[in-house]
């Protein structure tokens, strides 16, 4: 058997061990003086770097369409919530300066207001009747002093200095008559404000109706007044007074005017009325 050198065999590990990475076993039997040199650590394998991991993008958030409307709607302003405070307080301002159309009387009811204030009548007799220079027209005092319409309307149309002082402008049957004691002036044909019928007959039913509280003694002449008006707005009431030769527009001479003149204005309307009530 041929024996193998000891170089060979050393030189034989040192390549397995450079080829495997192993150090080569360390040599006991070393030769003196020759210096054995430890195989060269194999260099470690340098260890990968750690692949950071990357999180999933979130799923975007779905809106609700109502959602996205509001956030688009433009914004209120700030300055817009304190003049809305105040919006109530304007209103009722401007409500308070409004003009309210007056309630009153209208017809011939309206017209004989309106004639009690324009001919001065009210002057004299106070605005509610209550008297002053001239005596009182209410709590009753009219329909005592004239029994009937036609006896006040002829006063009205004559006025005081046709009477006469001392001598009574009541009707015959007055249960407390009245003499004249200061001067009222008349608005039948020449006066200085003469009034038609029409116009005697409207402040005359006004005085007699609106300024009397008892209205059981103003109930039949409130009816006669509601009819005048019905008859004088369909022109029924003028034409029957034209069969008489008469118009309700007559402006009459207060010296020969008498009761029965003024009835014959008054009859169409309280025939009328008796006809309903039959």
């Amino acid at each position: 058997m041929t024996e193998i050198p000891e170089h060979l065999l050393k030189r034989s590990k040192e390549r397995k061990a450079a080829l495997s990475g192993e150090a080569p076993a360390a040599d006991a039997a070393a030769e003196p003086g020759t210096a054995v040199e430890p195989a060269a650590a194999a260099a470690p394998v340098a260890a990968a770097a750690p692949v950071p991991e990357v999180a999933p993008e979130p799923e975007p958030v779905r809106v609700a369409p109502y959602v996205e409307a509001y956030e688009a709607r433009k914004k209120m302003p700030y300055w817009i919530i304190p003049v809305l405070l105040t919006l109530p307080v304007w209103a009722a301002m401007y409500v308070g300066t409004l003009e309210r159309v007056p309630q009153g009387l209208t017809g011939l009811l309206g017209e004989g207001e309106h004639l009690y204030v324009e001919a001065g009548c009210s002057g004299c007799h106070g605005a509610e009747g209550g008297g002053g220079i001239g005596p009182a027209l209410s709590d009753g005092e009219v329909h005592v002093t004239f029994t009937s319409i036609e006896d006040q309307v002829v006063w009205i149309a004559q006025g005081s200095a046709i009477v006469g002082t001392g001598n009574n402008y009541s009707s015959a049957d007055s249960p407390r008559p009245r003499a004249v004691a200061g001067q009222m002036p008349g608005f039948g044909l020449g006066a200085s404000n003469e009034l038609d019928m029409e116009e005697l007959l409207a402040v005359t039913l006004y005085e007699r109706t609106q300024l009397e509280p008892n209205e059981e003694a103003a109930e039949r002449e409130l009816l006669l007044a509601e009819q005048m008006n019905l008859m004088l707005e369909t022109g029924e009431l003028e034409e029957i007074l034209a069969g008489s030769e008469l118009s309700i527009h007559d402006v009459r001479d207060a010296a020969t005017l008498t009761a029965a003149d003024v009835a014959a204005y008054l009859e169409p309307a309280r025939a009328a009325l008796i006809a309903d009530e039959g």
